[in-house]
């Protein structure tokens, strides 16, 4: 079969507009996303926030330390998202999408979290009502553990 220019840019052109429309939808994704920056210092996290609605958060992770770190989320209806390894004064975006409860951050390189580089962030929500009729379910918390997983 052979293609006709204007089949071939009738393609062209669809495949133009798919990729247009995909990237207003990231764009206004970043853009509505509320920002936390996160400062890794020595065995430290320093958030500028520790409470942010439901929805998309941007994290902006800036390592003012001599050691290098990663950064770590997980909670309510996300599995942990992490960075690759942030050198010494180097930064990193950690783009998540959280939902109502007690998120979990924290640098998921080897025993850092168990020296202290661990924080909650609180995302309010309504509460389960009792009796609503509905079903209820509910992700356990991460648990601590020195190999870059959970700490819960």
């Amino acid at each position: 079969m052979k293609l006709t220019r204007p089949l071939i840019a009738a393609v062209a052109l669809s495949v133009a507009l798919v990729g247009a429309a995909l990237a207003g939808v990231v764009a206004h994704a970043t853009a509505s996303a509320k920002t936390i920056s996160v400062t890794e210092k020595d065995y430290r996290l320093i958030l500028s926030s520790k409470k942010v609605p439901a929805g998309p958060v941007k994290f902006v992770i800036r390592n003012a330390s001599r050691t290098a770190h990663a950064f770590a989320v997980a909670g309510p209806g996300l599995r942990t998202k992490r960075t690759k390894t942030i050198e010494p004064g180097k930064s990193a975006t950690l783009l998540v999408t959280l939902r109502a409860g007690k998120v979990s951050v924290w640098c998921p390189m080897p025993g850092h979290a168990a020296l202290g580089m661990k924080a909650t962030i609180t995302v309010p929500g309504a509460a389960p009502v009792a009796g609503g009729g509905g079903t209820t379910t509910s992700t356990p918390a991460p648990t601590t553990t020195d190999g870059g997983e959970a700490w819960g």
